[in-house]
């Protein structure tokens, strides 16, 4: 009698969500309340028409399931409260993308606290993408050279992740960018790729941007 073969799990059809956003949010509980509302409206009616008659598909066949991953940078603010909103639907993942060398990122979080936050999430991501793997310091001792070397850092994950997610989730209140790599800069670069954005803010959502393009 020969042997039986294993069952082996379906491999799930993912659903990319990108985060960018402030990192300063008066009611964070509020905000991944209103983001979980956003992707339930709206986001797979962001993809083209084809993308969501596969999705259907999937769906009514019961074989594949369907699943989210997040890909955040965990700073503090919109990229951890995105993360925990899409983490607690079912089978989600959490894919993080570093800008800097851990050593250097974890300079950013002045609280221990907030420190301890990034280190519960970032371990439930089985393989982060690090950006950078050398240290600031070992490429300039100049303290401006170094917060620029930071600036384009913080710019590359935020483009990123624009071009590997399906849909960017912006938590932004409209205002221009403070700094190179702000949230304004990574949505403008999100409409110029034509990815698919949901807003948030305040008590409310709004589609930005439907992707057209078949080939997205």
């Amino acid at each position: 009698m020969g042997k039986q073969m294993p069952d082996f799990e379906a491999i799930p059809y993912s659903i990319r969500i990108g985060v960018t956003g402030h990192r300063k949010l008066e009611n964070p509980t509020a905000v991944e309340a209103l983001v979980k509302r956003a992707i339930d409206a709206d986001v797979e009616k962001l993809f083209p028409e084809e993308s969501r008659r596969k999705i259907e598909r999937l769906r009514q066949a019961g074989t594949t399931p369907i699943s989210f991953r997040v890909l955040s940078p965990l700073a503090e603010g919109a990229d951890r409260v995105v993360a925990r909103a899409v983490l607690d639907y079912p089978d989600a993942r959490l894919d993080v993308v570093l800008p800097l060398a851990l050593e250097d990122y974890l300079e950013d979080f002045a609280t221990e606290e907030s420190r301890a936050e990034f280190d519960e999430l970032f371990g439930r991501c089985e393989m982060p993408v690090l950006l950078r793997t050398r240290r600031i310091e070992n490429d300039s001792r100049d303290p401006a050279n170094q917060a620029e070397l930071r600036r384009d850092a913080y710019a590359h994950a935020g483009r990123y992740i624009v071009d590997h997610c399906d849909v960017l989730i912006a938590v932004w209140d409209g205002a221009p960018s403070r700094g190179r790599g702000g949230t304004a800069e990574i949505v403008q670069y999100a409409l110029e790729r034509n990815r698919p954005i949901l807003r948030v803010w305040g008590d409310s959502f709004e589609v930005l941007n439907r992707s057209r393009n078949t080939g997205e």
